[in-house]
């Protein structure tokens, strides 16, 4: 009989991105070990724009999958930059968690708060701009941190509130109910349609070499295709657009069928402007096209 060696999966050292290696490895059902990578995301203080973007997150992962040291890694998939390092492919997106905001706020406070003024922690401009945009009147201060670092914060009132991706509260198992366990506050899962998310919040992405081809039919197993494909347009939208992870912008796509739509948002300098993509998956290319022509009309 022969052995085979189980699987090395690279992930960040987080709690969360533990939680979220476990569950790729769950549904995959084959010898697994997980290889967790301390990444430059995890060690530098202050926003991540200052000191090189999200791909702070991903190059050590991406650098370790390279060099042979691990044999795919497991990301967030809004951490991931386009476009992926040479020789690196997305070899699988599983089923898309809930790709919401939520608003956690002191329950003291009441709906006046937020017409007058109160304090929101986050370190991401698109949710500053999307906040700001609803409630002119709140100040933003920076927050940054893992689920439990800032949901420390809140409890120790260094904010009125903050606001989180339902998704890795979901991940790590503790939001019931619009309850999140271990904190007072009043929970407010915000519409989507008005707080749009950042390109593939809610997702999980298993990264490979495009030269290795070992894994690739087990990977079908965790691939969930209309996830997948959500992805691939979101991402496409931002890289037609010439966008980073140093842009405010949202993009949320959903693919039904034949069908697909996508709600986009960019705040600049002159203001911000609202773009939403609907048709048929075959028109794809064109609309998508269509639309980037009219963004970058307002852009100039």
């Amino acid at each position: 009989m022969v052995e085979t060696s189980p699987i090395r999966i690279g992930t960040r050292k987080s709690a969360l991105a533990m939680v979220q290696a476990q569950q790729v490895i769950a549904a995959l059902a084959v010898a697994c070990e997980i290889i967790p990578i301390i990444s430059s995301g995890d060690k530098v203080a202050g926003p991540l724009r200052d000191h090189g973007g999200k791909s702070l997150f991903t190059k050590e992962l991406d650098l370790a999958l390279l060099q042979g040291e691990i044999d795919l890694a497991v990301h967030s998939m809004k951490d991931v930059e386009t476009p992926l390092p040479e020789a690196l492919e997305i070899a699988a997106v599983p089923d898309r968690e809930d790709p919401r905001e939520v608003l956690i706020t002191n329950p003291c406070l009441k709906q006046e708060n937020f017409e007058t003024g109160m304090t929101i922690g986050t370190s991401s401009l698109r949710r500053a701009h999307q906040l700001t945009l609803h409630y002119p009147n709140i100040t933003i201060m920076p927050c940054r941190g893992n689920i439990q670092t800032r949901l420390q914060k809140y409890s120790n009132r260094d904010f009125d509130g903050i606001i989180l991706a339902l998704a890795g509260l979901k991940r790590m198992e503790i939001f019931n109910n619009g309850i999140i366990e271990g904190i007072q506050a009043n929970v407010q899962v915000l519409d989507i349609n008005k707080y749009i998310p950042a390109p593939g919040q809610g997702a999980l992405v298993v990264v490979k070499r495009t030269n290795d081809h070992r894994f690739n039919d087990i990977l079908k197993i965790v691939n969930h295709p209309d996830s997948l494909l959500a992805i691939q347009i979101e991402r496409a939208v931002v890289d037609a657009l010439n966008l980073t992870c140093h842009d405010p912008v949202g993009v949320y796509s959903k693919v039904s069928g034949n069908e697909f739509f996508v709600n986009f948002i960019l705040f600049t300098a002159h203001g911000f402007v609202e773009q939403m993509i609907q048709g048929p998956l075959e028109n794809q290319q064109q609309l998508i096209q269509d639309f980037v022509e009219r963004v970058s009309k307002f852009r100039r």
